[in-house]
């Protein structure tokens, strides 16, 4: 048996023998072993390969192609070689170094496992011992011959038992290792992901026919075709990804707008779109971009439900709970590199949110050696940018260096009717880190970065401004972009609101592999934020804004609408005028400029001001900075001692913050990774008002103008004196009446001091088959409000309190100090502490992951936790005082209140938390032809908390107002697919559909900010100074973008690096933000929740007041809504319902966005991109991104016996409209770079 077997040994070989002599002589073709030519490059990029190439054999797969005529197709590598460069194995010794190998291993790949399923030490399994061959010395040859092939047999034996391996090294097209790339091979169902130096290395495999995938963010996705053989070490060498600069392009763009709509004009945050979504998600990687123009957010939800981290630290604010996109504004390279977790998943960095989770990864190694300069242009905000990196690569000392500066500009824009009309913008920002390694298992980086930004802004507009300025635009430039912010000065172009931020940022980290099993990394970081933001305010002078309601036309309309919505038919006399009805109104009222107008509006003056607004009227369209300053140089003369009628303030809201954290991770158990992670911050909100421009005026008398206008009101309080009374209006009591100069502080300054503190640890279990983890976090947070002024508003309340024992609400433990001072407060301590109010939250979340096949796996996550309110939304009024929402207050004693009201402890506690829980389920697919996902989610959230300001009609001054108890549910779909149109081209669709609505009714607080009572008890004759109703807001849709967005892009790539792309995308069932001024309990009943009574409501009669008349009769009898609100007839259900801001016509609903873009290797790693993305191609400037309604309600006023007034809610419902942002016309984004 053995000499058979020895035998069929012998003819094997010479078998091989005689085949290799046959190729020796033949040319080159398909299943050739080959080796490569030392001095040979790359057939596409020309660069140079791998060294470990040169020293090993390689197997032909395809000669020639349309585009590589010359080429061949090595198999292993899976790159093109000119057919020059390659010879066959006979001719190789005469062109080929000496000192090549038969190593099928490249000597960079390390032995270090880092699949999915953590490979077991390999030990040899038993082997059949086969019978020794007795050889003495005078053995003929061919016995010799003999025994050497029995030895090569028993070799044979042992490799055919020796586990299947596959290894290899994902690096980009310039030589650099790509960490944390995906490796999944279809067939088997298996994933691993690189190492730091790219590496990786699957085993136990079954010897097959393989489809490896290979995804990398930043990088085209590519699948490698390999045949698996048994009982070998499968090494598929190097493996180049290309760079996806088409991404790269895409993500300039987004950072832009995410940074420009973070804060809007009134103060109201929109949705925008994630700038990170940079993940080989098929649905994300579609939607972060060619959704952004609709200001689209993934599944309804805020941006303080999505985590930001850098080098593992968390860099979302304390305060507000949003990432400061702007830190990094210009700087691409320094968000380049970064891992993306879609929501409700394992998380290797932090516990994880709903929203998605980026951490940035910073190191100086992660950049390719060399530079790279870029140069942009754009018809946005800003208008042209230059941008330069330089790395360093890894130095032989161990250090390593990556630095880039960027520059944005564009000189304010004197073209009315284009995008970024009337704005400004310039910006430098720096980006530098610094890299040391000491061997492969310890490593620090030093990182720090900035922008300091400043940019003019533009405003929410109403239907009537865009209507009457679009007259202009569709006459010259056929752009609408109309922006009250800005107007002249000098001939000059001037804009009110200037935003000035910058964050200078500074981290350290340090990573540790302890062994094999163990991971380790610290860090440290500290920024400084500094955002203000600029704003016109006047005192005792008419409002300078041009598009305030009393200067447009639609204000001569007041008064002029009857209970039924129609124009008043008669003229003073009450004599008819023109077609009338039965009832005596207009039904056809006379037309101009598309406004439907009744005759008793004065006509002339009506048509005058149309027509001044429709000509862009450089004095009525835009703010008359001449006037401004004229206005204050006479107000010089008549009160030179007094405050200047108009002036430009500043408002500051910066932060700072320090923060740290630990990340342990453990491998040891097989199967298992646990991590462990620890994060610390300490966060300051600094907030004040500085005088930025006096426009001429001597000074700012710093008092508070609504409380000085109502102090007559207020001084028919019981017990105050006239000194008190005195004292409401100031801004600080320790220093009253101060005569504010250019830089001076005012108005208020007070700090927020935050804590945060969350520990969390997280378990995955891996098999082939199944992935399954859970996570728990326990979190810590603090916050307490500081001021350095005695604000008059607070120690009045504080005062009226007193006997109540609720002066501490607003003074704190520094209440009995202040009110016992008198009116003399210069003893007092020069900063007030507030309370501080300590939260602890859980949280917990699990999934799990079902492969079926290589291609195809099922997944579900659920999540469960508590959120502690922000601080943003936990003061009042935090500018006057120190009250917090009532909820907080349940909570910091809540075992009394507990006691107090019969509820559990447990209740009170949590009862100024949001408590959320939520999950997912979805199913993914991924075949060379079709890949995508299909994705259900579910999220429950429960006691909200919002605040909000507005002037109240009703009391007539400025009041806060707190929402809490707020519930809402967002649920829907999400589907995405690509399929490969043949070799050039691909179609991608993708769909969300949302359902998110409110899911019961709010409880709103309301209090005046200057103190004043806003009703009375009417069993106890008492003043009231806080009132309390329900919002009717059961059954909105919440307003966080389209909750119907679908899309459809056809995409062009040419292996000779050509891309272009068209996308068509449809958006629907977009709401307007409601106001909860409007939609009061109390309006619809007459009654708040309370038991106050509310004057002028929806169906008040005022027959008992003489005036039946007036009597709206809004509500119409019997009739409700499907949550039990009452319905309001025309037009007042204008008033209260909630607006689609979806165009009726279907052509409205379409954005058009295409691109189109080259890459051109040169020689020595040399390469030049260049790509243009034109977004909203077909011009559409009447979609409408956002909106809100304005909290005003049209009221006026009437006398009726005893001087009393009461309130009517008139019928013209247009006088308060809503405000809405609408989509830039067509605009572009040319990039150029180069790198070398």
């Amino acid at each position: 048996m053995r000499k058979i077997f020895i035998t069929i040994i012998l003819m094997s070989s010479a078998l091989v023998s005689v085949n290799a002599q046959t190729n020796a002589t033949t040319t080159i073709q398909a299943g050739d072993s080959v080796m490569v030519d030392t001095n040979t490059t790359h057939y596409e990029t020309g660069e140079k390969i791998s060294p470990w190439v040169y020293k090993v054999k390689h197997a032909v797969e395809q000669i020639g192609s349309v585009f590589h005529p010359e080429g061949v197709l090595l198999k292993g590598i899976k790159s093109w070689i000119h057919q020059s460069a390659v010879v066959t194995e006979d001719n190789a010794a005469e062109n080929l170094p000496t000192d090549l190998v038969e190593s099928t291993a490249p000597t960079s790949i390390s032995e270090k496992e880092t699949t999915t399923v953590p490979e077991q030490e390999i030990t040899t399994p038993p082997i059949t011992t086969v019978e020794a061959v007795t050889v003495n010395e005078t053995s003929t040859l061919e016995e010799e011959e003999a025994k050497e092939t029995e030895d090569r047999a028993e070799k044979t034996v042992v490799a055919v038992n020796t586990p299947t391996r596959l290894v290899g090294r994902i690096i980009s097209t310039d030589q650099q290792a790509i960490e944390g790339a995906v490796i999944t091979l279809a067939n088997q169902g298996i994933t691993t992901t690189t190492n730091a130096n790219g590496e990786f290395s699957l085993t136990y495999l079954e010897a097959t026919d393989e489809e490896v995938i290979l995804e990398a963010n930043g990088f085209i996705s590519d699948i490698v075709l390999v045949q698996l053989e048994d009982g070998a070490l499968n090494n598929l060498g190097d493996l180049l990804m290309q760079t996806d600069f088409v991404r790269e392009a895409q993500e300039e763009v987004l950072l832009n707008l995410s940074e420009m709509d973070l804060n809007d004009d009134e103060g109201k945050s929109q949705s925008i779109s994630s700038a990170s979504s940079a993940s080989q998600d098929v649905f994300n990687s579609t939607v972060s971009f060619a959704w952004s123009n609709a200001r689209y957010r993934g599944r309804g939800y805020d941006q303080i439900y999505e985590e930001n981290y850098i080098e593992g630290l968390s860099f979302n604010s304390a305060e507000r709970g949003q990432f400061n996109f702007s830190a990094m504004g210009g700087l691409n390279d320094a968000t380049r590199y970064k891992e993306v977790v879609e929501g409700i998943e394992a998380n290797n960095f932090s516990f994880g949110s709903l929203g998605q989770s980026t951490n940035y990864l910073q190191s100086a190694t992660n950049y390719a050696q060399g530079w790279k300069v870029g140069l942009a242009a754009t018809n946005r905000n800003y208008k042209g940018a230059a941008r330069a990196t330089y790395s360093s690569g890894l130095l032989e000392n161990g250090w390593a260096f990556t630095a880039q500066l960027a520059w944005r500009y564009s000189p304010y824009i004197n073209i009315k009717g284009r995008i970024g009309e009337g704005i400004s913008y310039s910006s430098v920002g720096y980006f530098f880190t610094a890299e040391k390694q000491w061997g492969k298992d310890m490593r620090l980086s030093l990182i720090t970065f900035g922008a300091p930004t400043r940019r003019g802004q533009s405003a929410a507009l109403t239907q009537e401004t865009f209507d009457l300025t679009n007259q202009y635009n569709k006459n010259s430039w056929g752009y609408n972009n109309y922006n009250p912010y800005w107007g002249y000065q000098d001939g000059k172009v001037r804009n009110s609101r200037i935003v000035h931020s910058y964050d200078p940022t500074a981290i350290a980290s340090f990573d540790w592999k302890i062994d094999e099993e163990n991971h380790l990394k610290v860090a440290a970081g500290y920024h400084y934020s500094f955002y203000s933001n600029s704003a016109l305010t006047f005192y005792n002078a008419p409002d300078p804004r041009p598009d305030y309601y009393r200067n447009l036309p639609s204000a001569l309309l007041d008064g002029q609408i009857d209970k039924d919505g129609y124009f008043i038919g008669n003229d003073l006399n009450g004599k008819p005028l023109g077609e009338v009805t039965d009832g005596g109104y207009i039904k056809y009222p006379l037309y101009y400029n598309g406004t439907s107008v009744g005759h008793s509006v004065d006509m002339d003056t009506y048509k005058r001001l149309t027509d001044l607004w429709t000509s862009r009227d450089d004095k009525t369209t835009q703010i008359d900075w001449n006037a401004l300053y004229a206005a204050n140089y006479a107000n010089n003369v008549i009160n030179p001692e007094g405050s200047a009628r108009y002036m430009v303030e500043r408002r500051h809201n910066d932060i700072q913050e320090a923060v740290a954290n630990a990340n342990y991770r453990n491998t040891s158990v097989e199967h298992l990774t646990t991590t462990i992670g620890l994060e610390l911050k300490a966060s300051q909100g600094i907030h004040y008002k500085t005088v930025d421009d006096l426009l001429g005026g001597n000074q700012w008398i710093d008092v508070d103008p609504f409380a000085e206008r109502d102090i007559k009101e207020l001084a028919t309080n019981i017990g105050l004196t006239q000194t008190d009374i005195i004292n409401v209006k100031q801004n600080d009591l320790r220093n009253p009446d101060a005569a504010a100069k250019k830089g001076d502080r005012f108005g208020y300054d007070y700090r927020i001091n935050m804590l945060n503190a969350k520990l969390w640890a997280q378990n995955e279990w891996s098999w082939n088959e199944v992935e399954l983890y859970y996570a728990l976090q326990l979190s810590y947070s603090s916050m307490q409000r500081t001021t350095d002024m005695l604000n008059g508003r607070a120690w009045y309340l504080a005062r009226l309190g007193e006997e109540r024992n609720h002066h501490y609400y607003y003074l704190a433990d520094a209440a009995d100090d202040v009110l016992a001072a008198g009116n003399d407060f210069s003893k007092l301590p020069t900063r007030l502490v507030g309370y501080n109010h300590h939260f602890v939250d859980p949280a917990f979340k699990l999934g799990a992951t079902y492969k079926i096949n290589g291609r195809n796996q099922l997944k579900v996550n659920v999540l469960a936790e508590t959120k502690a309110p922000l601080a943003r939304d936990a003061y009042i009024s935090p500018r006057v005082h120190d009250r917090a929402v009532e909820n907080i207050y349940r909570h910091d004693y809540a075992r009394y209140y507990a006691q107090a009201n019969g509820t559990s402890w447990l209740e009170e506690y949590f009862g100024a938390s949001q408590k959320i829980a939520g999950g997912d389920l979805t199913y993914s697919f991924n075949y060379p032809i079709v890949r995508g996902r299909v994705t259900g989610f579910y999220t429950q959230f429960w006691n909200g908390t919002e605040l909000n300001g507005y002037y109240d009609d009703e009391t007539r001054t400025f009041v806060n107002q707190s929402l809490t108890g707020i519930n809402r549910r967002h649920m829907g779909i999400e589907a995405a697919a690509a399929v490969k149109l043949g070799m050039y081209f691909t179609l991608t669709g993708a769909l969300s559909i949302g359902d998110y609505r409110y899911t019961s009714n709010a409880l709103a607080t309301t209090s005046a900010e200057n103190g004043m009572a806003l009703a009375e008890n009417k069993v106890t004759d008492m003043p009231l100074y806080e009132l309390r109703d329900s919002v009717l807001i059961k059954g909105l849709r919440v307003a966080t973008g389209p909750q119907l967005n679908a899309s459809l892009k056809l995409s062009f790539f040419h292996p000779k690096m050509w891309f272009a792309d068209i996308t068509v995308n449809y958006f629907d069932w977009n709401y307007m933000d409601y106001a909860p001024a409007r939609r009061m309990k109390g309006l619809f009943t007459g009654v708040r929740a309370d038991g106050t009574e509310v004057n002028g409501w929806y169906n008040q009669d005022y027959t008992n007041y003489g005036k039946p008349d007036v009597n709206p009769n809004a509500i119409i009898d019997n009739e409700f809504d499907k949550n039990g609100v009452p319905k309001l007839r025309y037009p007042y259900n204008i008033l209260s319902d909630q607006e689609m801001l979806t165009s009726n016509n279907p052509l409205h609903r379409f954005l058009v966005d295409v691109s189109i873009g080259k890459l051109i290797y040169l020689k020595n790693r040399q390469s030049i991109s260049i790509n243009l993305t034109v977004n909203n191609l077909l011009n559409n400037t009447h979609f409408k991104t956002g909106g809100y309604q304005q909290a005003r309600l049209p009221r006026h006023n009437l006398q009726v016996e005893n001087d009393k007034q009461i309130s009517v809610i008139g019928s013209n419902v247009w006088k308060f409209p809503s405000k809405y942002y609408y989509a830039w016309g067509t605009n572009f984004y040319l990039n150029f770079q180069y790198k070398f």
